[in-house]
């Protein structure tokens, strides 16, 4: 497994700020990432803009707290526990998509654009 930092468990996530992105519009397999549009934790800290991955194919909220944190850096990233062969993968989508992204998190354009914008990681 690969690891880089371990980030909070406990968190307060506000569901209106996120979009949701399955395996099949990011080739990121084995992953749900959630894609937020500017700071949700109220924290004296912000972490800055990032994504929230979650194992596994399905979308359910309550999976959030234990999702691992992305920050979109250059390389991103990961705050917590990713297997190598989804760290490499989420490293390639956001090295790809990194200005969408962060677009997206500025609120520079909205959720559909976004979506059209966005480009899957091919193996």
């Amino acid at each position: 497994m690969a690891s880089k930092k371990s980030a909070s468990s406990s968190r307060h996530i506000r569901l209106e700020v996120l979009s949701v992105l399955r395996s099949t519009e990011t080739d990121v397999h084995g992953a749900v990432i959630w894609v937020a549009a500017g700071e949700f934790e109220p924290s004296n800290v912000p972490l800055g803009p990032r994504l929230l991955l979650v194992f596994g194919d399905e979308i359910r909220s309550e999976k959030l707290p234990s999702a691992v944190t992305i920050r979109l850096t250059s390389p991103p990233d990961i705050l917590g526990v990713l297997p190598p062969e989804i760290a490499g993968q989420v490293e390639r989508f956001v090295a790809k998509n990194r200005d969408t992204l962060l677009r997206h998190w500025r609120g520079e354009i909205d959720t559909r654009e976004t979506l059209d914008l966005l480009e899957k990681v091919r193996p």
